[in-house]
C-alpha cells in the first residue's frame, strides 16, 4: 500500500516539475530572441541614421544625437540592473553603449582635424562623415563629454562583462580610442598608428584568449569591444587617398588574422579553408605592393619573384590544408626562377641558385618530402654547372696543373671507395629506403 502511494506521489509531482522546466526553457528562448531582435533594431537604426546623411542637420547636432543614443543605452542598462535586477539586459545595453563610444570619439576627432587643418583638410565625399565649421567651444565641450563617457561607460561595461580583466580591458580601450582621437589623416603616418594599435590589441587578445572564462559570450563581447577603434580607424583610412604603406599594413593584418589567428576562433573547415587562401593572396599582394614601389626592378628579375617562393614556404608551416602543395609549388617555382636568372646572365644568379638549393635540400630532409629535396639537388647542381665554364677556361690555360689536381682527386677517391665500401653500400641502401618512404 505504501509503495503504491509512493509511486503515485512521484507521478503526481513530476508532471508540474516537467511543465515548469518546459516553461522556463520556452521563456529563455523567447527572451533570447527578443534581446537579439532588440539589439539588431538599435544597431540598424543607428547605422541608418548615419548613412542617410541628414544634410539639414549640422555636424554638432549629429554628434549630440549620437551622444543621446549612447546615454539612452546606458539608461536602459541602469533600468535593467537596478529596477528589474536583471543582468543580461544590462550587459547588452552597456555593451552597445560602449560600442557606440568609438563612433563619438571618431566624430570629435573629425571636428578637431577639420578645425586644425582648415580648408586643406581631407574630407570624404559623404556628407555624413564631414564635420566642418564647428566652433572651438563646441569642440572643447564635446571633447570633455566624450572623455568622461569613455571612462565611465567603459568602466561600467567591462565591470559587468569581465571584472577579472577590468584594468586590462579598460586601459586597452582608452588607448585605442585615444589613438582614434588623434587628428591624423596622413597616408604616410596613419599606417604606423594602425600597425601599433593592431599589435597592442593582438597582444591583449592573446592574453585574454588563454583564459577559459574569456571564451564565454561575455568575454568574447568584451574582447570584441576593445578592437572597435582599430576597425573604425581602418575604415576611415580607406575613405581617404590610399598609400602603399596602408596597403602593406592592411594586407599584413589580413595575413595574421586569416593564417595565424583564425584557428583560435573557429574549427569550421570551410571558414579556415577560405581564410587560408585569402591570407595567402594577401601575403603575395604585400610583396607585389613592395615591388611596385621599388620601381627599378624588372618583373623578370630574380629578386622580383623569388620572395614569393619564400612566402609560400613560410606559410606552409602555418596553413591547415595543402602544406605539402605549398612547398612543392615553391620548390618548382624556385627551379624555374633561378635557372631563368642564370640563363639571363643576371648578377649573382648562380650564388642564389646554390643557396636556394641547399635550403630546399635541408627542407626536403626536414619535412621528408621528395619534391623540395630533388628541387634542391637540381638547383645546387645547376649552380655549380654554371661555373663549369670557368673550370674549362682554367683547364685550357693551365692544363698541366688541372691534370695533376684531377689525377690526385681520382686516386684519393678510389682509395676512399675501397676503404669504405661496406659503409658506402649500407648508407646508400638506407638512403634509398628512406627516400622511398617520403611523400
Amino acid at each position: 500500500m505504501y509503495v503504491n502511494e509512493h509511486y503515485e506521489f512521484n507521478a503526481q509531482s513530476s508532471v508540474p516539475e516537467n511543465e515548469a522546466n518546459q516553461t522556463n526553457t520556452m521563456t529563455t528562448k523567447v527572451t533570447t530572441y527578443l534581446r537579439w531582435v532588440g539589439s539588431l533594431l538599435i544597431i540598424l537604426s543607428a547605422v541608418s541614421f548615419m548613412f542617410q546623411g541628414h544634410d539639414e542637420i549640422v555636424p554638432a547636432y549629429r554628434y549630440w544625437i549620437a551622444l543621446g543614443l549612447t546615454l539612452l543605452l546606458c539608461g536602459g542598462g541602469m533600468v535593467c540592473a537596478y529596477l528589474f535586477h536583471e543582468t543580461k539586459g544590462a550587459r547588452i545595453f552597456f555593451g552597445l553603449g560602449t560600442a557606440f563610444l568609438p563612433v563619438q570619439v571618431s566624430q570629435v576627432s573629425a571636428m578637431i582635424y577639420a578645425y586644425s587643418h582648415g580648408q586643406s583638410a581631407l574630407q570624404p565625399e559623404y556628407s555624413w562623415l564631414q564635420f566642418m565649421d564647428v566652433s572651438p567651444t563646441v569642440i572643447a565641450v564635446d571633447f570633455i563629454i566624450t572623455g568622461l563617457l569613455l571612462f565611465l561607460v567603459s568602466y561600467a561595461s567591462y565591470s559587468i562583462l569581465a571584472r577579472n580583466y577590468l584594468k586590462t580591458l579598460l586601459w586597452t580601450s582608452i588607448a585605442g580610442n585615444t589613438l582614434l582621437l588623434f587628428p591624423i589623416r596622413d597616408g604616410a603616418l596613419i599606417p604606423f598608428v594602425i600597425a601599433g594599435l593592431f599589435i597592442l590589441i593582438r597582444q591583449t587578445e592573446l592574453r585574454l584568449h588563454s583564459d577559459r572564462t574569456m571564451r564565454l559570450a561575455e568575454g568574447i563581447a568584451a574582447r570584441a569591444l576593445i578592437s572597435l577603434p582599430l576597425w573604425i580607424m581602418l575604415g576611415r583610412s580607406l575613405l581617404h587617398p590610399a598609400s602603399y604603406l596602408l596597403a602593406i599594413v592592411v594586407s599584413t593584418i589580413i595575413v595574421v588574422y586569416c593564417i595565424y589567428d583564425i584557428k583560435r576562433y573557429t574549427q569550421s573547415p570551410v571558414i579556415i579553408y577560405i581564410s587560408q587562401w585569402a591570407g595567402t593572396l594577401a601575403a603575395i599582394f604585400t610583396w607585389v605592393v613592395v615591388l611596385d614601389q621599388i620601381g627599378n626592378v624588372s618583373i623578370n628579375h630574380l629578386s622580383a619573384l623569388l620572395p614569393i617562393t619564400v612566402i609560400l614556404f613560410v606559410l606552409s608551416d602555418q596553413v591547415t590544408y595543402h602544406a605539402s602543395l605549398y612547398r612543392s609549388v615553391s620548390s618548382i617555382l624556385t627551379i624555374l626562377l633561378t635557372y631563368g636568372a642564370m640563363v639571363d646572365q643576371q648578377t649573382l644568379a648562380p650564388v642564389f641558385t646554390i643557396a636556394a638549393g641547399i635550403l630546399l635540400t635541408v627542407a626536403g630532409i626536414k619535412y621528408r618530402q621528395k619534391i623540395p629535396f630533388f628541387a634542391g639537388n637540381i638547383c645546387v647542381t645547376g649552380g655549380f654547372l654554371f661555373y663549369w665554364e670557368y673550370a674549362v677556361t682554367f683547364y685550357t690555360n693551365t692544363p698541366w696543373i688541372s691534370s695533376i689536381v684531377l689525377g690526385l682527386s681520382v686516386i684519393l677517391l678510389a682509395s676512399y671507395i675501397e676503404n669504405k665500401e661496406k659503409q658506402i653500400i649500407a648508407k646508400s641502401r638506407h638512403y634509398f629506403d628512406q627516400l622511398k618512404s617520403w611523400n
